[in-house]
């Protein structure tokens, strides 16, 4: 395994984003939070909206001048919702790490990674001659390293770390029932077959797929499962 951090996240992220990032197959991820002033944090954004209109006005290319306004009215935005919304900021540090048994799989768990994290538009590096203080930040036996803190460390918006929160979205449970199936980022899909509401009007099922997908064994698992909580089955086959 290796150690990669997250250095950079997009300005605007969806719903969830952490959980798409943190339940990658065969990777290790810690994620740390520390609460920092608010006060001196509006000190630093208010002087960054300064120099960053400063350089949109001196600016020579458009380009330039497009990138410095779109980050002096990002500040801005963010600063309003501090000071007059009451928004909490804080320190999030993101590292991970794949893991595999040989050195082909190891090569495409980190080229998921990669590619995941490309895909939320966050940008990841390898901890260079860093490997060591890596592995023991992701380690829940060891403290926060401050070297890799000082790399990985971003400040971000409260609001924006709940609402990606790994388990923030995953999964479908209705409280009770029984397991069914795995959504895409991994998160347990547990129903009550009998549960009425909304447009959920009756218990019936369709079991679709191509031969040899596994249709007789989710029917299995459906009928053990109804049975081990008490159920009377009745079964019908038109074929044998």
């Amino acid at each position: 395994g290796k150690v990669y951090g997250a250095v950079r996240y997009p300005q605007k992220v969806d719903m969830g984003w952490l959980s798409k990032i943190t339940n990658i197959p065969s990777t290790i991820v810690s994620v740390g939070i520390t609460p920092i002033d608010n006060g001196a944090l509006i000190s630093a954004i208010s002087k960054s909206i300064v120099q960053q209109r400063g350089a949109a006005d001196s600016a020579k290319d458009p380009l330039t001048r497009q990138r410095a306004e779109k980050a002096a009215e990002d500040g801005e935005r963010i600063m309003q919702r501090i000071d007059q919304e009451g928004e909490t900021v804080a320190m999030m540090s993101l590292t991970v790490m794949p893991i595999a048994q040989d050195e082909a799989n190891f090569t495409k768990v980190c080229r998921r990674v990669e590619s995941a994290f490309n895909i939320q538009k966050c940008k990841v590096r390898t901890l260079a001659n860093l490997q060591k203080e890596g592995f023991q930040s992701i380690s829940p036996t060891y403290p926060a390293n401050s070297t890799v803190d000082s790399i990985v460390s971003r400040i971000i918006p409260m609001s924006t770390f709940v609402g990606g929160f790994p388990f923030a979205s995953s999964g479908y449970n209705d409280g009770r029932g029984y397991y069914f199936a795995k959504d895409s980022n991994g998160g347990l899909v547990i129903l009550d077959t009998w549960e009425r509401g909304n447009d959920r009007t009756n218990s019936s099922f369709v079991i679709m797929g191509v031969a040899g997908i596994g249709k007789s064994t989710v029917v299995k698992h459906i009928m053990l499962s109804e049975y081990m909580k008490g159920t009377k089955i009745l079964c019908i086959d038109p074929e044998s």
